[in-house]
C-alpha cells in the first residue's frame, strides 16, 4: 500500500512538472494572476463593484475590508467568485425593505430563524440574519444582512459565471 502510495504521488508531481514548466506569474498591487497551458487563475484585490449586486444607497465600504474576486479560468469555460462588505448607519429593516423592492422576484428571503429547518448549514445565522439568495441559475447570489450596533452590515456575494451576473 506505501508503495503504491509512493508511485502515485511520484506520478503526480511527474505531471505536475510538465505544467510548472509552462507557469506565469502575474503580479501588478492588488492583483495576482497565474497562467498555465492548462488554464488560469486570477485574484483582484480592490475590484470595484465586483458582484454586480445593487449597493444599498449610501452604505459605505466597510473599513479595512477590500472588495475581491478570484476567477478560474479551463477550456474555454470559467467561474468566478466576487465579494463585497458595506456599512450603512440605516436599521436592518430599511435595508431589507429596500433590497425586497430593488432585487426582483429570482431572489427569496432567508432569515436566521429559517436556518434551524437546514440540518446540514454551512454558516449558522443569528435569528437576526436576513440573506437574500438567488439560486436558479448557474450560479447564486446573495445578499447578506447583519445587524450591527451601528446600524447594518451588507455583505454582497456571487459565484457563477466568470462575468458579472
Amino acid at each position: 500500500v506505501a508503495a503504491g502510495i509512493i508511485f502515485m504521488v511520484f506520478c503526480g508531481l511527474m505531471v505536475a512538472g510538465l505544467f510548472i514548466r509552462h507557469l506565469k506569474v502575474r503580479n501588478s498591487g492588488d492583483k495576482v494572476a497565474i497562467e498555465t497551458p492548462v488554464g488560469s487563475i486570477s485574484v483582484n484585490g480592490g475590484t470595484p463593484h465586483a458582484t454586480g449586486l445593487e449597493i444599498y444607497p449610501g452604505a459605505i465600504p466597510s473599513s479595512g475590508n477590500k472588495n475581491t474576486s478570484i476567477n478560474l479560468d479551463a477550456n474555454d469555460t470559467g467561474i468566478g467568485i466576487a465579494t463585497e462588505q458595506y456599512e450603512t448607519k440605516d436599521p436592518i429593516d430599511f435595508v431589507q425593505a429596500w433590497y425586497k423592492k430593488h432585487l426582483g422576484p429570482e431572489f427569496h428571503l432567508e432569515t436566521g430563524k429559517d436556518s434551524s429547518m437546514h440540518s446540514n448549514d454551512a454558516v449558522k445565522l443569528n435569528d437576526d440574519d436576513i440573506s437574500f439568495v438567488d439560486d436558479r441559475h448557474n450560479g447564486v447570489r446573495v445578499v447578506a444582512l447583519k445587524k450591527s450596533s451601528s446600524g447594518t452590515e451588507i455583505t454582497l456575494v456571487r459565484v457563477g459565471k466568470k462575468e458579472t451576473q
